[in-house]
This record gives structure tokens, C-alpha cells and sequence, in this order.
């Protein structure tokens, strides 16, 4: 199966790229946007884990939906890029999006929701403000510790931190200009001309319409007029950590907004 991929691929010159996202933050987004450039440029697509025993090939577009790609990938020459997106904007985007049960395991019962779904849970609370409160205490947390720490994982830390560019999902979906998809490019050693129409004809401002399912809106700071002020003290207690890490806010400041 490898020497076939590597007898599919035209060298870019590129050696291995590695595109993380996280959940609710651009994933089924870039995962199109990569696959559509893969089929172009003929290069091999590979969405890995970190638990994936990486044989190869030593040029590939290697894809992972959390960020966390496999050990065998830390000492080799990579090219990297992550999307991250505002945290307040991931819990209500996850509230919405996991109320509906599209996968498997928002519909499995668990003991710590008392026998219930995650869906089931979510979906039982009467007030979207208690969703929000939910979801930034679960699923939307973990997200965003993720987006922070890499799983607490030093190696995958430092992994991140020497070889990825970090482009913001906000500047990323609003990128009429192009400027942040060239950054891509360059970083990724990849052809400007193809990937840009493929990026623009992918994204909201190029004419990709929401399906209502893994995109509902897209719209950035939606916090500003979702949150109340009691779910922004409740976040930033939470997370206030992750915006100051993450470059979104520089202090508490903006909790009064609300």
C-alpha cells in the first residue's frame, strides 16, 4: 500500500504535512479543504490517531481532527499547521451541535449522566444559557484544555510548539484577501494558486452554504450576543486561562460586555 502511494505522488518538495484542528473549530472544514488538495497535487491524504503505527510515506498531507498525532511523527522534518477558535465560541457552537446526536457516542448511554446520553443530558436542560454551563463543564472543556495543553503531553507539546503555525479560525473564515492562506501555503510548502481557489470555494465568504449539521453558523463572536453576563463569570472562572493563552483576551475585561 505505501510504495503505491509513493508512486501516486509528484514531490512537491514538501516532505510531511501535518493539519490539526479540534472539535467544533474548522474540522470537517479543513478535512474537505485538504482532501480537495491532496486529489489536485496528488498527494497522499492520511487522517491519522496518535495511537497509529506511522509507516510512512515520508511526503503525505497527514490529517487529525484533535491535534494529537501519532509519536512517531516528533523527530521527523514536518511542516505543520493547527486552527484554533475562540473557546467561548466552541461551547455554544458544541451545545448546539451535540443537542441533535449525529455521532455514535453522543447517543451511548453513560453512568456519569446517570444512565443517560450526553444528548439525552444536554437536551433535558431548560434554558440554552444551562446547555452552555454544561457543555463548557464537559465535552467544550476538554476541547479547549486540548487547544491549551495538548493533553498535558510534553513531547506532543513540544512537537506542536517547534514545527506548527497557529492560524485563528475567526481571521481564517473571514480571509477574503487571502492573507492567512498564503501564510498557510508558505508554511506548508504547498502551491498558492491551487490551494487558494480550493480554500475559497470551501469557505463561507466563497459561497459554501451552512448544511444545518456540522456547519450551523460560522458567524464569529457569537458569545457577545449568546452569553449572558452569569455564563460569562461561569466561563471565565472556567476558562479565562485558555483566552489569555490563546491570545483572545488579555485579562477578564471583557466579561463586563455582557
Amino acid at each position: 500500500m505505501i510504495s503505491k502511494i509513493k508512486s501516486l505522488f509528484q514531490s512537491t518538495g514538501g516532505g510531511v504535512r501535518c493539519i490539526g484542528a479540534y472539535h467544533k473549530a474548522g474540522t470537517v472544514w479543513l478535512n474537505g479543504v485538504f482532501r480537495e488538495v491532496s486529489e489536485q497535487l496528488q498527494i497522499p491524504f492520511l487522517e491519522v490517531e496518535t495511537d497509529t503505527d506511522w509507516a510512512g510515506p515520508t511526503e503525505a498531507l497527514v490529517f487529525n481532527h484533535s491535534s494529537r498525532f501519532p509519536p512517531a511523527l516528533f523527530d521527523m522534518p514536518v511542516h505543520g499547521l493547527r486552527i484554533v477558535r475562540d473557546p467561548r465560541d466552541i461551547v455554544i457552537s458544541g451545545a448546539h451541535y451535540h443537542g441533535k446526536g449525529l455521532e455514535d457516542w453522543l447517543l451511548a448511554e453513560q453512568d456519569v449522566f446517570g444512565g443517560k446520553s450526553y444528548c439525552e443530558t444536554i437536551n433535558s436542560l431548560p434554558t440554552v444559557q444551562e446547555k452552555y454551563s454544561f457543555e463548557m463543564r464537559n465535552t467544550a472543556g476538554y476541547v479547549i484544555r486540548q487547544m491549551v495543553h495538548a493533553d498535558h503531553n510534553k513531547a506532543l507539546n513540544s512537537f506542536i510548539e517547534n514545527n506548527f503555525l497557529m492560524i485563528r479560525y475567526e481571521t481564517l473564515i473571514n480571509d477574503v484577501e487571502l492573507l492567512e492562506v498564503h501564510r498557510i501555503c508558505k508554511q506548508l510548502k504547498l502551491p498558492f494558486e491551487t490551494v487558494s481557489p480550493i480554500f475559497v470555494n470551501r469557505s463561507l465568504f466563497g459561497g459554501q452554504k451552512t448544511d444545518g449539521k456540522h456547519i450551523r453558523s460560522g458567524k464569529t463572536e457569537q458569545w457577545k450576543t449568546e452569553f449572558t453576563r452569569k455564563t460569562a463569570d461561569e466561563f471565565a472562572r472556567e476558562h479565562q486561562y485558555a483566552l489569555e493563552a490563546l491570545g483572545y483576551e488579555d485579562n477578564s475585561e471583557w466579561v463586563k460586555q455582557l
